[in-house]
């Protein structure tokens, strides 16, 4: 059906080629440095596999072809949810793809013209054409010949096969039962919290030694909620600067201004897009289009659709040549002069170098009426939290898919004042800048003596809250046939917690698979983790049990209140989803042995368990001085 829509529109999509053909000659010499985090001028050494040495050059051949592969399967229509039809182009992943293709030599598994032509035949179903063709080669023309491009691609094809080769996961019935198990098994339990915030006032004061010691571990560990060990860094901090403008706003105030002339002409400019729905194929007579005229909704049957879009259109203009107003008026001729001023600065350390005169945000933003407002220094837990905004991304759409309002303003790459527009999820348009970043720094311990002795504490306290806390279960266990009752237990709060299943649906990005299975969040336990979700999901009638959270500050006693099971005969019954958690069961399977399939090739290949990709670590680097 894909490569249906490509032939039939082969003219027009010619043009797009040529256009993308231009695009990837200007992208030929700037890919190996967008897979290059943090490049020294050398080609550096990435990671040893068998026995050689593995640099820079090496990945950017191997992602270079895999670009070319994967842009071809995007315009087959093959990868209709993702870009990457043959693989991803981190260095990871181009890690994988050379051990993939070490195998596939030695299985003998050619890799020329032939085979790639040969693939694009059994893809298009052998529609494909020598015009056809041409106009998907002439997006690499410039790169690469007719051979070279068939030859990307049969070799990708067959590193595809290669790490296909385990086959199909072995799943049981009872492996689909789990996983419906996992998603309809639902737990209720009573919860008494022991906090160990409340045993620090028993553990005594700790050593001026005690203290050095402990500063001086995790002097240089950025505070992390989830881990059970402290962190004394101060994390990278900004400051940003933002005017708002409300599109829903601006799309009423245009709606109420719109003539019956502006709607005709913008619906017979769009009338097209309008059809009336029919059973019959729409291009039942694609090849006489004058036997089938097209059917289009009067204008009075969709006026109410045309006022909203083109209130809307009318919005987002007056927006975007708003932003741009600013942008290209005050906020980037002040980021030029500020540039200059530090080369001169650079240029000669001991001269006198005038700042440039600040740009008056808020004041624009008044007179523009649009809403301004200020950020105080902010971490990167602080900023995803940060209003609308937060939930923003970079671009002037909705759902563009652009680096989140996090992401951008915490990346030490993004230079001061530098705007950004950003768009958030329910249509709001935003301007920002960075006014101040922060880098993260080791504060003297003078500074931060009472974090660290509170650390000590907890420490020193948690053997203390576990003890309470099973001293409670056997008491329960004895006393009162492992049950908790009322709202209070020897003098601490009882939480409740509603039935609630290990697991639920995510988000699927494909409709044709099924969605991946997330963990239920456990109401009043925001960080519960592994342990204690075992604990909880695995309560037994009159067994109470103990598990603290992930940061282990508060241990938990915990007690079944009820069971909501699930029948093995329903759920294979005529009104069952066995279908569904079949293909659940069979795709969790197929992700586990394909990363044990990957594994051993890595182990053969030579690479270290615990490598790690240079691209990854400096993503990691960019995180934590976030």
């Amino acid at each position: 059906m894909s490569f249906e829509v490509f032939r039939r529109n082969q003219k027009v999509g010619l043009v797009a080629l040529t256009l993308l053909a231009m695009v990837s000659f200007v992208l030929a010499d700037s890919l190996p440095r967008l897979l290059d985090f943090g490049r020294a001028p050398q080609d550096v050494e990435v990671a040893t596999i068998f026995g050689r040495p593995v640099r820079l050059s090496d990945l950017n051949l191997m992602a270079r072809q895999r670009s070319r592969a994967n842009h071809v399967a995007s315009l087959l229509g093959m990868d209709m949810f993702s870009r990457e039809f043959f693989g991803g182009l981190k260095q990871r992943d181009l890690i994988d793809a050379l051990i993939l293709q070490k195998e596939a030599d030695r299985l003998g598994m050619p890799a020329d013209a032939v085979v790639g032509r040969e693939w694009l035949r059994a893809v298009t179903g052998g529609r494909i054409n020598r015009e056809t063709f041409a106009q998907i080669y002439s997006a690499f023309s410039n790169e690469v010949t007719q051979e070279q491009l068939l030859t990307d691609l049969a070799n990708q094809v067959r590193l595809a096969k290669v790490r296909m080769l385990p086959g199909e996961p072995l799943t049981t019935p009872y492996d689909a039962f789990r996983a419906y198990r996992g998603q309809n098994e639902r737990v209720a339990a009573k919860l008494v919290e022991f906090p160990v915030a409340d045993f620090l006032d028993k553990t005594g004061e700790p050593s001026d030694a005690d203290v050095q010691a402990l500063y001086d571990k995790y002097k240089d560990v950025l505070p992390d909620p989830d881990a059970a060990t402290p962190g004394f860094k101060i994390p990278r901090r900004v400051q940003v600067e933002f005017v708002t403008a409300d599109a829903a706003a601006r799309a009423h105030a245009a709606r109420e201004k719109l003539t019956d002339d502006e709607l005709q002409t913008f619906y017979e400019n769009h009338k097209n897009e309008y059809a009336v729905p029919s059973e019959l194929p729409q291009d039942l007579f694609a090849d006489a289009a004058e036997l089938t005229p097209p059917v289009v909704q009067s204008f009075a049957d969709v006026r109410a659709q045309l006022v909203d879009r083109l209130a809307d259109e009318k919005a987002q203009a007056e927006i975007h040549e708003l932003f741009g107003k600013i942008r290209d008026e005050a906020l980037i001729p002040y980021v030029d002069d500020y540039l200059t001023m530090l080369d001169d600065q650079a240029a000669d350390p001991k001269a006198k170098v005038a700042a440039p005169e600040p740009v008056d945000l808020k004041a624009i933003a008044a007179e523009d009426g649009l809403a301004y407002e200020i950020s105080p220094l902010m971490t990167r837990e602080q900023a995803a939290m940060y209003g609308m905004i937060a939930n923003a991304q970079v671009g002037s759409e909705r759902f563009s898919n652009g680096r989140g309002f996090v992401d951008e303003m915490l990346d030490p790459k993004l230079g001061l004042y530098e705007p950004v527009e950003l768009t958030d999820i329910v249509g709001g348009r935003y301007l920002a800048r960075k006014l101040k970043d922060e880098a993260p720094r080791i504060p003297p311990l003078e500074d931060v003596r009472g974090d660290v002795v509170h650390a000590w504490k907890l420490e020193k306290a948690r053997p203390l809250a576990e003890k309470a806390a099973r001293d409670l279960a056997a008491k329960l266990k004895a006393d009162s046939q492992g049950k908790i009752e009322g709202e209070r237990v020897d003098g601490h709060d009882v939480l409740a917690v509603p039935p609630i299943a290990r697991r639920q649906s995510g988000v699927s990005t494909n409709p044709f698979e099924p969605a991946p299975e997330v963990e239920t969040p456990v109401p009043d336990v925001p960080h519960a983790g592994e342990a204690f979700r075992d604990a909880y999901f695995a309560l037994q009638e009159g067994q109470p049990a103990v598990a603290a959270d992930r940061p282990e500050t508060t241990y938990y006693v915990m007690a079944l209140d009820r069971r909501e099971a699930v029948d093995f005969d329903e759920f294979y019954g005529p009104v069952g989803e066995e279908m569904r958690f079949r293909s659940l069961a069979r795709q969790e399977a197929g992700v586990r042995q394909d990363e044990a399939w990957m594994n051993r090739l890595r182990r053969q290949a030579g690479l270290a368990p615990d490598w790690t990709p240079p691209d990854e670590k400096e993503e990691t680097k960019n995180q934590s001085h976030g």
